[in-house]
């Protein structure tokens, strides 16, 4: 079967898991806030009605009740669709991407990593900006997928040693600002993003993240949305920083001159295929 035919099977198959795996998110962001367990059936938040199967379809069951509870009417959070329809675009991407690099085990293999590292991330997004909370749930579950990258890559030493010394500097910022700079949770999540991406593209999503957050924080206080006593939550730069790092990073050390030490070489999970 052609690469194109498997990509006509696999995307939408991934989009649809997608959109179950985001109503489920949506379910550990805002019960994880409240303090509830992950047990029992889904209900509204307002009226505690239990919902019914057709009422928990993902987006539709949303577009159907144009946004309420159908049996109160308190209107739900656009949160809802937004989660749902993010996680099955990334879920179909990855998966698209996944099996245009790889096949076979080692598809499976980075399939396994790469999932709930999206739900993961997904979760701290939503729950950073919305919250300012970064649930140590999540954060584990992207520690333990970047841990198994940083296995599978044969980096463990240099990933491991390279995290800890960033989350050790964003531990001190809390600690020394007493979380007036940044929250525990973020050093919790440098750890975790830092292992994902791998030393040494952990260096360059380190700084992208602050010139990130620079760059939004300035514009948020020129346009009058923030003032300098505003706290802007840390978490998404971080993140954006680790996903611009898979992207850019061998092409910032290229710029930067560091490439031409071996240590800054890069290393893959991933080896493509074979061209003809």
């Amino acid at each position: 079967m052609s690469e194109a035919y498997i990509g006509l099977i696999v995307g939408p198959a991934a989009f649809a898991a997608g959109l179950a795996v985001g109503s489920f998110l949506n379910v550990v962001i805002l019960r994880g806030l409240r303090g509830e367990t992950l047990g029992g059936r889904s209900h509204c938040d307002t009226c505690g009605t239990v919902l019914k199967a057709h009422e928990l379809i993902p987006i539709v069951s949303f577009i159907i009740q144009r946004g309420m509870c159908r049996h109160c009417s308190t209107t739900f959070s656009i949160q809802h669709p937004l989660v749902e329809f993010g996680t099955a675009v990334a879920f179909a991407i990855a998966a698209l991407i996944i099996i245009s690099l790889v096949a076979g085990n080692q598809a499976l293999l980075l399939a396994v990593i790469a999932l709930p590292a999206i739900a993961a991330l997904i979760v701290l997004i939503v729950s950073d900006i919305r919250f300012q909370i970064l649930p140590d749930g999540a954060v584990i579950v992207l520690a333990l997928a970047g841990l198994a990258a940083s296995i599978a890559r044969g980096s463990v030493l240099y990933d491991l040693g390279a995290a800890l010394v960033i989350a050790l500097f964003f531990a001190s910022l809390w600690f020394f600002s007493r979380g007036t700079w940044m929250g525990f949770g973020d050093a919790k999540l440098a750890l975790a993003t830092s292992l994902a991406v791998g030393f040494p593209a952990s260096i360059a999503a380190f700084l992208f993240s602050f010139w990130l957050g620079g760059i939004v924080g300035t514009l948020l206080i020129a346009t009058g949305r923030k003032d300098m006593q505003s706290r802007i939550p840390f978490g998404p730069f971080l993140i954006a920083g680790a996903l611009a790092a898979f992207v850019w990073a061998p092409a910032f050390f290229a710029y930067t001159g560091l490439s031409q030490f071996p240590i800054f070489e890069s290393k893959s999970i991933i080896e493509h295929r074979p061209t003809a």
